[in-house]
């Protein structure tokens, strides 16, 4: 008796607080019940002020925010967990699937393709552990699995999950269709980051994406729907073209826009479309995205308020002031980086290469701090007016002569197009 209410218990447990789930009879009194959901996770990360070696500390930790696939943002770290449990049948060996939008998942993500960084780091910061997909289903017991994954578009998915015995033989089928569906906002603000740590070539630009995620969506409260997060395997050409695109649709001369961008960074003749023979890039995970393309996305935004910053090797192709662009567009109809209502700060120049830390880039640790108004050591913050609020322009002046006042802490630049003072608040 005991037994049977401990079965019926975890059963109903599945049946009622899951976001999706089923159960099925077969014969001779066989029950097969099985549910999926999704867990929200979100970086909590604290700048220190300046230290005596000339650089603030960083603290990233993850938190789980929420549940339910429905409610994830674009970018949002979520684990797809699924359980099944079985009665009146024997137990087996057996590998359970998760299969979205038609890609099968892995659940240690060993290249973190989903993950921040790889599944023994990503534990030491706060998030799950890596649980195998492979294991004895045994009757009357709750298998869960689960596995990392990031939506990287608004829209409609589809979900799958089962577990095959080594017979081929599949159990608790679950196949969904679901929308993650933008709601409008009260609030004419907009963050668009990308992050990209290639396997073997990282250069911890996941710890930059942590950080500017952190700044926008919980220190000035930018609407989390608003802010567009792609970083590893869903920073690919088509991804992040697609997402511009998107968010374009959705700006006007009146929005806010910040597009903040690390990774390797790097030089291609004619890499774009443009006139200009030389082309600043960012590595993507597939492919690359060039100067011109983040020029076209600013022009199709028509904001006029827009904060670039650019995190990378060679980043001056993106708007410094050494960047040729801008003599080009004379001789066409091309979009340009440097135009009005911009406030556009890189890493470095066209030929210097961008410096990082275990921490992070140096340019993104500065500038977000001084977004957020951390300290020097002379106990200055970047509000050099005193009027009590910190502009974009403000804390790239403050980032970059903290890089400069550190030896071989790189060659930042600021091009300000902006007329007046750029603030991210509503």
């Amino acid at each position: 008796m005991k037994n049977l209410l401990a079965a019926l218990l975890a059963i109903s447990i599945m049946l009622t607080l899951s976001f999706s789930g089923c159960m099925e009879k077969g014969g001779e009194g066989v029950i097969i019940a099985r549910t999926f959901w999704a867990e929200i996770y979100e970086p909590d990360v604290n700048i220190s002020d300046v230290s005596s070696d000339g650089l603030p500390g960083v603290d990233i930790h993850y938190s789980r925010v929420g549940e339910g696939k429905e409610k994830a943002g674009i970018g949002d770290m979520i684990f797809l967990c699924y359980s099944i449990y079985i009665k009146n049948m024997e137990g087996f060996d057996g590998k359970a699937y998760c299969i979205i939008d038609g890609k099968e998942v892995s659940p240690f993500d060993t290249d973190h393709v989903y993950l921040p960084a790889s599944p023994e780091e990503s534990q030491q910061i706060g998030l799950p552990l890596s649980i195998s997909n492979e294991a004895e289903i045994s009757p009357e017991v709750v298998h869960t699995f689960r596995w990392p994954y990031r939506f990287s578009s608004y829209g409609n998915h589809t979900a799958e999950f089962y577990v095959k015995d080594t017979n081929g033989t599949i159990y608790g089928r679950i196949e969904r269709n679901f929308s993650i569906d933008y709601k409008e906002q009260n609030d004419n603000r907009w963050g668009f980051i990308l992050a990209i740590d290639p396997p073997g070539n990282e250069v911890v630009s996941w710890k930059d994406g942590a950080i500017v995620f952190d700044m926008l969506c919980h220190k000035y409260n930018f609407p989390r729907q608003n802010v567009i997060y792609l970083s590893n395997g869903c920073a690919t050409r088509d991804n992040v073209l697609n997402a511009m695109e998107w968010m374009s649709k959705h700006t006007n001369s009146s929005s806010k826009v910040v597009f903040w961008a690390s990774g390797h960074g790097g030089l291609e003749i004619n890499g774009d479309d443009d006139r200009e023979l030389i082309d600043g890039k960012i590595e993507l995970w597939d492919g690359n995205l060039y100067d011109g393309d983040v020029a076209d996305f600013f022009a199709a935004s028509k904001s006029m308020n827009i904060l670039s910053v650019v995190d990378a090797c060679f980043s001056g192709e993106f708007g410094g002031p050494d960047d040729l662009e801008r003599v080009f567009t004379h001789f066409g109809s091309q979009n340009s980086m440097e135009e009005e209502g911009r406030v556009l700060v890189t890493a470095s120049t066209t030929i210097t290469r961008a410096k990082a830390t275990d921490n992070g880039g140096l340019l993104t640790i500065f500038m977000a701090g001084a977004l957020e108004g951390i300290k020097d050591r002379t106990g200055a913050t970047a509000d050099s007016n005193g009027d009590g609020r910190i502009s974009a322009e403000e804390a790239a002046f403050w980032a970059i002569f903290h890089c400069y006042a550190r030896p071989l802490s790189g060659f930042p630049e600021l091009n300000d197009c902006y007329y007046g003072e750029l603030y991210l608040e509503k």
